[in-house]
């Protein structure tokens, strides 16, 4: 009985609708749990993306702040250079290092305060703070790139040759570079200047780098050069350069057509072949693509100086940054006399005539000597919350050269035909410059003040 009994029961409990109603509860149950999971972790993305794409747009807009306070330290450095440019008295009494620091020290929100500032001093910093409207953090640096020779300089153009001038003929069919470390010497010429700093700049980091070594051992210092002046030259003015052919065969192989005009990023030096990023970085501070023909010797690097003065030994080097840097008494070079007197009278590098010789070759190539730079490199980096934006201006104050007024009128129309020369000689950006010297050098060259135009943008990067 006990067992019929037993049996009976299980057969009600399978029989029974009850535990499939359970079931099918809990299934539902998981269901919607699961449902809710993903929709509780979508919602959570999407405004996680929601708030990232506002912090970055607040990055964005404290970037752009930064770049437009840049722009106006620099509007007021050039009023200030032009000011002083204007009179006598002022330039006399003004040193060019007063001027540049409109421009020169970093802006940094929130200003950060030392330790042992006065009570006065962190006072007026917090009001600040308290007052602006700005949220967030912001970096803005402003550099002086002016003290590097442009790449531009290397493009043969055929339609701005002078038939009469026969040293830029001669310079533009010698294309075969000297391989000799004296050879800088006797030639400034852009492409024997890059040839020298990249065949310098390789051999001193393969004595350091043996990887570098293997990879650089049987690199063709001429063949990058003569690519790149292949790139960018016109395509008739190449035709006579008895390296045009290897030339346009390794852009063949890549393949890439030249471009035939003068570079307008540096980016695009990467596109050029036996061009890497090894090889551009060891020249990035000593070249650029953009207007820029002047040299300060308070800004100059070693490999330049070594460019200028080709006979100063690396001890002469030291010795000349250790006088010019000192730290209790820094020594500024702000005009060419100031350099020659301490080449010539203090180090004794080099006599007087053979100076003045050398500079001279520079000057015929379009390269000037000064402390206030016309050219800069702006950083503005915003920063909100986890996010970063960055910005990088290029900024270029047109720099020419203006005549008094008695001199102007004389002088006009040879400054009109000196615009042409002067874009011949010193690529994008020169010709403005070419002008005024042409006008000036047909005025007599006195009574001339540099005056710098409203800086504009000429190249912007995001990162």
């Amino acid at each position: 009985m006990m067992i019929q009994k037993t049996k009976s029961e299980i057969q009600k409990i399978l029989k029974s609708e009850r535990g499939i109603a359970l079931m099918m509860i809990m299934t539902a149950i998981i269901i919607l749990m699961a449902i809710y999971g993903e929709f509780t972790f979508d919602s959570k993305i999407s405004r996680l993306k929601a708030t990232n794409i506002l912090d970055r747009s607040q990055a964005k807009l404290l970037a752009e702040s930064g770049v437009q306070l840049a722009m106006a330290r620099l509007k007021l450095y050039k009023e200030a250079f032009n000011y002083v440019e204007n009179n006598p008295q002022a330039k006399a009494a003004v040193p060019g290092q007063l001027i540049n620091q409109l421009w020169e020290v970093p802006f940094i929100f929130p200003i950060p305060v030392g330790e042992g500032a006065n009570a006065t001093v962190k006072e007026t910093v917090k009001k600040f703070t308290d007052e602006n409207l700005l949220e967030g953090e912001m970096k803005v640096t402003i550099q002086n790139i002016s003290n590097r020779l442009n790449l531009n300089l290397l493009r043969v153009d055929v339609t701005k040759f002078d038939p009469n001038n026969t040293e830029a003929a001669d310079d533009a069919n010698n294309s075969q570079l000297n391989m000799s470390d004296t050879a800088i010497s006797s030639d400034v010429s852009i492409d024997q200047s890059l040839f020298f700093l990249l065949k310098k700049q390789v051999e001193d980091k393969k004595e350091k780098d043996e990887a570098f070594e293997d990879r650089y051992s049987n690199l063709n210092y001429q063949e990058l050069v003569t690519n790149l002046k292949f790139y960018m030259s016109d395509f008739q003015s190449m035709n006579q350069d008895p390296l045009a052919a290897d030339a346009e065969r390794d852009f063949e192989k890549v393949p890439l057509t030249p471009k035939y005009g003068p570079l307008g990023s540096a980016s695009e030096l990467y596109s050029v072949p036996g061009w890497n990023d090894e090889l551009i970085e060891l020249i990035q501070n000593e070249f650029s693509v953009y207007p820029t023909t002047q040299i300060d010797f308070n800004k100059v690097t070693s490999n330049m100086l070594k460019v200028l003065i080709p006979s100063m030994t690396d001890e002469q080097i030291t010795d000349f940054f250790e006088y010019r840097d000192d730290a209790e008494k820094p020594h500024y070079f702000n005009t060419l006399p100031d350099f020659k007197a301490y080449i010539v009278d203090q180090a004794k590098v080099m006599d007087a005539n053979p100076f003045d010789e050398r500079m001279n070759m520079f000057s015929k190539k379009g390269i000037s000597f000064g402390s206030n730079p016309n050219l800069f490199k702006i950083v503005s980096e915003g920063t909100y919350n986890r996010s970063v934006y960055t910005l990088v201006a290029y900024v270029v104050l047109p720099k020419p050269t203006i005549l008094g007024q008695a001199q102007a009128g004389a002088a006009g129309a040879a400054g009109g035909n000196g615009g042409v020369a002067g874009t011949a000689n010193a690529g994008a950006g020169g010709g403005a410059a070419g002008g005024a010297t042409a006008a000036g050098a047909a005025g007599g060259g006195t009574n001339q003040t540099t005056q710098l135009q409203e800086p504009r943008i000429i190249e912007i990067q995001i990162n």
